[in-house]
């Protein structure tokens, strides 16, 4: 195979690759192909891709988020019920439970 045919083999797998939504692993196993061979020509084209347009490469789809704030604890709160009963922990993580015993305690 001559090289300008070696090039224009590549560039189809590549351009097919881009295309079929398939990890490169896959492709490579459906087209016979070592995939070292298709990321050597992959990373070749994108150098050239200045010269030439080529298929941008598919996003993984996984996006960067930024860390979470870290928020300060929140204080619980403490209801009073008649009786001296008090009730205390209260959160947002447990408010459901607390609405349905504050029905019941009053």
């Amino acid at each position: 195979m001559t090289t300008l045919n070696k090039q224009a083999f590549w560039q189809q797998h590549v351009t097919q690759w881009q295309n079929s939504n398939l990890s490169q692993s896959e492709y490579c196993k459906q087209q016979g192909l070592k995939p070292h061979n298709l990321s050597y020509h992959k990373c070749k084209q994108l150098g050239n891709s200045k010269a030439k347009s080529i298929v941008p490469i598919k996003s993984s789809g996984f996006i960067k988020l930024p860390a979470p704030e870290i928020l300060p604890a929140e204080e619980p709160l403490t209801l009073h019920f008649k009786q001296n009963l008090s009730l205390s922990g209260i959160t947002l993580n447990n408010i459901k439970v607390v609405t349905r015993l504050a029905e019941v305690l009053s």
